[in-house]
């Protein structure tokens, strides 16, 4: 009976570590599409390699971002001359808040898809 119980547990394993690595909360590579509800535009946000680095494209905003983990959310910080942005990304909801700390200080929000890695 232990040997069947081992033998499930084996088979198992690779499955259940799969699916905890292709978690975006987990370090997997992702790409995330959302649109502001305030203004309808596209926001994109990735993560590529499995770091704390990522991409964040939108109308006004284009390049690399550090990702910070939270609970159930990432968060994408930017810095774009002296304006700092975040998106948070609450992975459970779907959602995203973003704002622009600087001379060119801006609030949004809005949903996202799921997660495609």
């Amino acid at each position: 009976m232990k040997f069947y119980a081992a033998l499930i547990l084996c088979a198992a394993l690779p499955v259940m570590a799969q699916s905890a690595t292709s978690d975006p909360l987990n370090g997997a590579d992702f790409v995330v599409n959302c649109v502001s509800e305030g203004s309808g535009g596209a926001v994109t946000l990735a993560r590529s390699g499995a770091t704390d680095k990522g991409f964040i494209i939108t109308d006004d905003i284009r390049g690399e971002a550090t990702i910070i983990a939270g609970l159930n959310s990432l968060t994408f910080l930017h810095i774009m001359d002296k304006d700092v942005v975040t998106f948070v990304v609450d992975f459970e909801n779907l959602n995203y808040d973003m704002s622009i700390k600087g001379p060119h200080a801006a609030q949004d929000f809005g949903s996202c898809g799921d997660p495609i890695r």
